[in-house]
């Protein structure tokens, strides 16, 4: 019972993480306009990291966390 709650949990993270990683790369602007609890911004403004090298440094997290999630996937059903 245990084990499949934490699976629910870590699919849940995964998917959230996944469209915060999407929307971050391909667009800033609308990544600021996810509702709060799904965004997960932090301290990030959107003046700040809306536009110009804000908005590369926050593609560049978003290219991270999905290569992130796809190397780990990729070594699980690997292994």
């Amino acid at each position: 019972m245990i084990r499949a709650v934490g699976s629910v949990i870590v699919a849940f993270v995964v998917i959230v993480m996944a469209i915060n990683a999407l929307f971050m790369l391909i667009s800033p602007r609308a990544w600021f306009r996810l509702p709060g609890w799904l965004r997960a911004q932090g301290t990030v403004t959107e003046e700040r990291y809306s536009v110009g090298w804000g908005a590369v440094q926050l593609r560049i997290a978003g290219g991270l966390i999905l290569g992130s999630i796809c190397w780990v996937a990729y070594q699980l059903l690997h292994s």
